[in-house]
């Protein structure tokens, strides 16, 4: 639907209807900018980046069992 199609609804719509039309658009804000922030605190991927590369403990004890050889 194109905002010149849903205008014109608007337009058409008694004034005492007007104030649920309005408070139904701010619901729906309300929503897209939870969505929003939802996306936005689940993507943790910036913060793995500080972290440092543990090395893979299988190696490790393989390397100390050689050291023994």
């Amino acid at each position: 639907m194109s905002y010149d199609t849903l205008e014109r609804q608007i337009r058409m719509l008694p004034e005492d209807c007007l104030e649920d039309v309005s408070q139904y658009i701010e619901f729906v804000i309300y929503r897209m900018q939870l969505r929003k922030e939802k996306n936005q605190t689940c993507d943790m991927s910036s913060y793995f980046g500080i972290l440092k590369e543990m090395p893979d403990g299988l190696e490790m004890q393989r390397g100390l069992r050689d050291e023994w050889d």
